[in-house]
């Protein structure tokens, strides 16, 4: 009996849809359901257009840059688990888009390794200084919380709800913090690929203004730094082109992603 193939996991958070689920929806619907699964935590009930039947059947209410966002993460983690083919797990947002093609995403991940955009450790003090007291300071660490986890790490996150729950309790955006700091408590960082804060070229792209690489095209139209109403042709060649994955802070109805999937076919 020959072997399944491995699945990659996408994992949604949303508030109440999927921004782009049409988009997503054609992206996937080509693509053999034995090398993908789905996963949504929502915080209110809508009903979803193609996906509805895979949204968890527990939730907890969850708040912006709370630990309860980490929690979700973990329910959705013990959830994805179950199904032995996972091997990545890969952090979406109702904003996000896909800007590689799916077997291009498939082939790239390699099983042995996780995918975070690391932050400069000057960002991580004083924010973490409770987590001192059970973990060593060079170990403390901040990294995107939009990354890509293989299940070696997702395992390890699971079976540590008490250790998260009691060391990173009352920190502001600590859901950038918790995962990636395990893993380097758990001297894990050789099995991790790291890109240092840029913008295009982290896994899953998002444009703050200190990252490095950071790039304006005027032709472009953000409802603020880093959230797309339009993207002009040119931006969107740019970084489909870069070595991200995925990009994310595309509002609902944006303009001009129209024809992703045709510049990302193959």
């Amino acid at each position: 009996m020959s072997e399944k193939p491995k699945k990659i996991a996408f994992c949604f958070l949303i508030y109440k849809k999927i921004f782009h689920e049409d988009l997503w929806y054609n992206y996937l619907k080509n693509i053999d359901p034995n090398k993908y699964s789905i996963y949504i935590h929502y915080k209110e009930q809508q009903p979803l257009k193609h996906f509805e039947q895979h949204k968890l059947k527990q939730t907890i209410d969850t708040c912006w840059g709370c630990l309860s966002i980490v929690q979700a993460q973990n329910l959705i983690l013990k959830e994805a688990i179950k199904d032995s083919n996972n091997q990545h797990f890969i952090w979406l947002s109702d904003s996000c888009i896909p800007i590689k093609s799916f077997n291009y995403i498939y082939n790239y991940l390699d099983t042995q390794k996780s995918y975070y955009n690391i932050c400069h450790d000057n960002q991580v003090f004083p924010r973490a200084n409770k987590v001192l007291k059970y973990v060593e300071r060079k170990n403390i660490k901040k990294a995107n919380m939009a990354s890509v986890i293989n299940r070696k790490h997702a395992l390890l996150f699971v079976n540590n709800d008490h250790q998260i729950n009691t060391w990173f309790t009352g920190i502001n955006n600590v859901d950038e913090i918790v995962y990636i700091t395990l893993l380097f408590h758990n001297n894990l960082k050789q099995e991790l690929v790291l890109t240092p804060n840029v913008a295009a070229g982290s896994v899953i792209f998002a444009q703050w203004a200190d990252m490095k690489n950071y790039k304006v095209f005027k032709n472009s139209k953000k409802k603020n730094d880093y959230t797309y109403e339009y993207i002009c042709p040119e931006e969107l060649n740019y970084l489909v082109s870069s070595k991200s994955l995925f990009a994310r802070k595309f509002v609902e109805n944006c303009k001009g992603i129209e024809n992703l999937l045709k510049i990302i076919k193959n």
